[in-house]
This record gives C-alpha cells, structure tokens and sequence, in this order.
C-alpha cells in the first residue's frame, strides 16, 4: 500500500534504503531524553552518529520481522516509520547479536549496560496479544513540524484499520502522548527508565477486524 497526502509519497522502504533511514533516525532522535541518558554523548552530531550505529542493525532486523514506511518528499526520505508484525515485536537472538558491536564501538564501556536495561524494560511490557508494534518513528530533523509525522501516522492508523488489528508503541517524550491521542492511542502504563519517564499506549482496530496476522 503506498499513499500520497500533500506533497509526501509514503511507501515501504526497500533493503538498499535501510542505511539512509538509520542516518535519518540518528538525526531525528538524538534529542529523545533516553537516547541522551543511554548514550551520553554530549556532542549533538556525534550523539546521532552514535544512535545511526545502533539503528543500522536494528532496521535491518525488523525489516525480516515487519514493515519499514518511508515518507519522501521530491525523492528525498524525509520520515521513517517503522512496525513489526505480531508474534515477532521482540529481536531474535542473532539480531540482538548484531546489535551489540554498535553499541559497543565509539560508546564508553557502561553504554552497553545501559542500553540493555532499557531495552529488556520496555520488552518486559509488550502485549501479551497479537499485536502490531509501532516504531521507530521520526521526521528528519531540519523538517521537523511540517506535517510528517502525521501523514505517516494517518497511513499506519489505516493500515491498522484495515486489518482491524491491535497496535502497541512505547514513548520516552511527554509531548508525544498527545500527538498519537489523535490516532486513538491511550496510555496503558507509565515506568521510569535509566531515570526518564516512559509511557506505554495501546489502539484498538478500529473497524473490527479479527485477522491481526493479515498481511498489509
């Protein structure tokens, strides 16, 4: 399914655009405040290049395990939206295997620990029903506040419908709560991590649908 809304072409990303997308996250999620506390770079530009290590392995493995969304706009990827399918939100063993030399490498030695912990918390609180996982999700930095990250929400909102399928998403900034409100997320449970708060949200399908399994 791809769709058009304003000026942005949404469609799935392919294997040869996961790269481009990583560098994209490490820029627009370098300020997330467990991002900060995780790696504790203090340096904007090598914080993101820090996180785009980490996200280059991360893509690449839910790419096998669910659906990769890219907002373009004049060819440019400008957003990334990222979902797994349900029964496969959590990493595979070898994935996590992967991860760990991007976390390991550039990062101070207590950087792995760190990530760990708050990784295994926010596995501790995924659904125990089949559900759609929701994320990363990030807009560009310098196009921040145009639209994007709505259009892209609007198109997994109907992707979502239109299997009627439950979907999960985990937040470490308090301004987004509001945003996904208005894509009938509620708060479901709030924790404490490394020091900052998260909030955990839920949607129902909206339309009724009992086939979460449905490919989309």
């Amino acid at each position: 399914m791809a769709s058009s809304i304003s000026e942005l072409n949404i469609r799935e990303l392919k294997a040869d655009e996961l790269e481009d997308a990583a560098h994209l996250l490490g820029r627009g999620m370098r300020d997330n405040p467990a991002n900060i506390r995780t790696f504790r770079i203090r340096n904007a530009d090598l914080r993101s290049r820090a996180i785009t290590r980490f996200f280059v392995p991360v893509l690449r493995g839910l790419f096998q395990r669910g659906l990769i969304l890219g907002a373009f706009r004049d060819s440019s990827l400008v957003g990334v939206c990222g979902m797994a399918r349900p029964g496969r939100c959590q990493p595979t063993s070898l994935e996590k295997l992967r991860v760990i030399p991007s976390v390991v490498f550039g990062n101070t030695p207590a950087t792995p620990m760190r990530m760990l912990k708050w990784v295994r918390e926010w596995a501790r609180r995924d659904l125990a029903e089949p559900h759609w996982h929701l994320g990363p999700v990030a807009v560009d930095l310098p196009v921040q506040g145009q639209g994007i990250g709505r259009a892209m929400l609007v198109e997994f909102s109907a992707r979502m419908d239109e299997c009627g399928s439950l979907s999960y998403l985990e937040t470490d900034k308090s301004k987004n709560i509001r945003f996904y409100q208005k894509f009938g997320f509620t708060v479901i449970a709030e924790s404490e991590i490394l020091g900052v708060p998260n909030w955990f949200m839920s949607r129902p399908g909206q339309n009724g649908g009992t086939d979460p399994y449905r490919q989309i």
